[in-house]
């Protein structure tokens, strides 16, 4: 019996002993400070967005795009306007006031250019560096001939097809403790 509480007790005592010797001869923080918090990025996502395609003084079909913004999160703080609205408005004037696409000559578009406008675009207009990066998640052109045929089996003219994955889901919030 008195081996059992010795041996427990020489345990105790080596446990206890490579506890203090581990907090008393770490590392005492030097890592915390060289080790920055990385923050994922922030994006913004516009809803699907339907903008029509005039020609001849009438509507020759329709663009359906879906764009995501990321954007400097503490920049975004100090905008008190509602990004997802500017987004809209710079499309527009891209896609309808300028008309940078020529459906007709889809295959040509500068897809990399396209998002540096809409970059500086919403920069210059919000007057900071608000937008880090444009992410183009679906551009489709539809003719009013397809829509007016309602045949379920004809899809949209893609014209940019799959060059940006959408953006990640916000990682749920960790439990406190």
């Amino acid at each position: 019996m008195i081996k059992l509480i010795a041996t427990g007790v020489w345990i105790l005592v080596v446990t206890l002993g490579g506890v203090y010797a581990a907090v008393t001869f770490g590392n005492h923080g030097a890592d915390d400070k060289a080790a920055e918090v990385v923050r994922p990025p922030h994006f913004v996502q516009s809803e699907t967005v339907t903008l029509p395609v005039v020609a001849d003084g009438k509507v020759s079909g329709y663009f359906l795009v879906r764009a995501s913004l990321e954007v400097d999160e503490d920049a975004l703080k100090d905008v008190k306007v509602p990004v997802p609205t500017f987004l809209t408005d710079e499309l527009y004037s891209l896609l309808v006031g300028d008309k940078l696409v020529n459906v007709k000559d889809a295959d040509k578009f500068d897809v990399a250019g396209f998002k540096t406008r809409i970059k500086d675009g919403l920069n210059t207009r919000l007057d900071k560096p608000l937008v880090k990066q444009v992410l183009i998640e679906q551009m489709d052109f539809i003719s009013k001939e397809e829509i007016e045929a309602r045949d379920p089996s004809r899809k949209p003219k893609q014209i940019v097809v799959d060059t940006d994955p959408p953006p990640p889901k916000p990682a749920p919030a960790a439990a406190a403790h």
